[in-house]
C-alpha cells in the first residue's frame, strides 16, 4: 500500500505543470487579425485562405480566430473594443481569453498573428510573464507566427488619433515597454517573424524584429495583405536562424506559417 502511494506521488503532474513541446498538427490555431481602418473585420473572410490551407493540409487541431472590434463578426471570440483601446488592453483580453479557456486547463496552443495582431500577441506573453495586474499567472502557448507585425513600429498614414495607431509608431510608449526579444509563455515558446520588401505598410526590418528564434522576408511583389493569404508557389525568400541564409525560392508565406506552428523549427 504504501508502495502504491510513493508510487502515485511520483508519477502525478503537478496541477499547472508546462504541458512539452512536440511536433504535430494537434493544437489548435488561433488566428489574430491587424489593425481594421473601417473599426471591424469578417474573421472568417479574413483569414479564410489560411485556415483552409491549414485544413487542406491535415491540420488535426481546431482553427480557431480572435478578434477585438465590436463591429466584428464571424470570429470564435471577440473582444468587443475599438481602434481607441491601447494594445495592453487588447493584449490583456486576449491573454484573459486563452487562460480561461485553455491555459487553465493546462492546454497548450499556437497562434498565428498578422500586422497589429502580432503586437497583440507579444504584449499579451510579456505582460503575463512579469506579472502585470490583470493579466493571467500563465499561459501555454507553444509556437507563434507574426505575418507583417511592425515590432519596431510603421510610419504607414493611420488615423493618429486612435490609441492604436499611436501605439503602432516607431518608439511609441507601448513599443518601448516591450523587451527586445521575443517573450515566452510559462513553456518555452518559439516565434517566427515574417516580412516582405514590398509589405507596403510595414518596412521588412521592422516585420522580423530581429529576435525571434526564426525569421523569414520576402522579396517578390507580396504585399502586407498577401502575407496572410498567399498560400501556394515558391517565391523569392530568405531565412535566418542564426545567420540570413542566401536568397531562394521557398514556401509561400502561409505554407511558412503552417510549418512553423508544425515543427519545433521551420524551413
Amino acid at each position: 500500500m504504501l508502495l502504491a502511494v510513493v508510487i502515485t506521488m511520483l508519477t502525478v503532474t503537478p496541477a499547472g505543470a508546462a504541458p512539452a513541446r512536440s511536433d504535430g498538427s494537434g493544437n489548435r490555431v488561433i488566428f489574430v487579425h491587424g489593425f481594421a481602418p473601417s473599426g471591424k473585420h469578417d474573421c472568417a473572410d479574413y483569414f479564410r485562405s489560411a485556415r483552409t490551407h491549414f485544413a487542406n493540409k491535415g491540420w488535426r487541431g481546431n482553427l480557431l480566430t480572435f478578434g477585438y472590434y465590436s463591429g466584428n463578426t464571424n470570429c470564435s471570440y471577440n473582444y468587443r473594443g475599438d481602434r481607441d483601446k491601447s494594445l495592453k488592453t487588447v493584449a490583456k483580453a486576449f491573454a484573459n481569453y486563452v487562460y480561461n479557456n485553455y491555459s487553465r486547463r493546462n492546454v497548450k496552443l499556437d497562434v498565428v498573428a498578422h500586422s497589429m495582431g502580432g503586437l497583440v500577441v507579444r504584449a499579451a506573453l510579456h505582460h503575463s510573464a512579469i506579472g502585470t495586474p490583470g493579466f493571467p499567472r500563465r499561459l501555454f502557448i507553444e509556437d507563434v507566427v507574426t505575418l507583417g507585425t511592425p515590432h519596431a513600429g510603421t510610419d504607414f498614414p493611420c488615423q493618429i488619433w486612435m490609441q492604436q495607431c499611436l501605439d503602432m509608431k516607431p518608439g511609441s510608449p507601448f513599443l518601448r515597454s516591450l523587451p527586445n526579444g521575443m517573450p515566452d509563455s510559462d513553456m518555452r515558446t518559439d516565434w517566427t517573424t515574417v516580412s516582405s520588401f514590398d509589405d507596403g505598410i510595414v518596412p521588412e526590418g521592422s516585420g522580423v524584429a530581429g529576435s525571434a528564434e526564426h525569421e523569414v522576408q520576402y522579396d517578390d511583389g507580396i504585399g502586407h495583405n498577401e502575407l496572410r493569404t498567399i498560400s501556394s508557389g515558391r517565391h523569392k525568400s530568405r531565412i535566418k536562424h542564426s545567420t540570413w541564409s542566401s536568397w531562394g525560392n521557398r514556401v509561400s508565406p502561409v505554407e511558412q506559417a503552417r510549418l512553423a506552428v508544425l515543427f519545433h523549427s521551420t524551413t
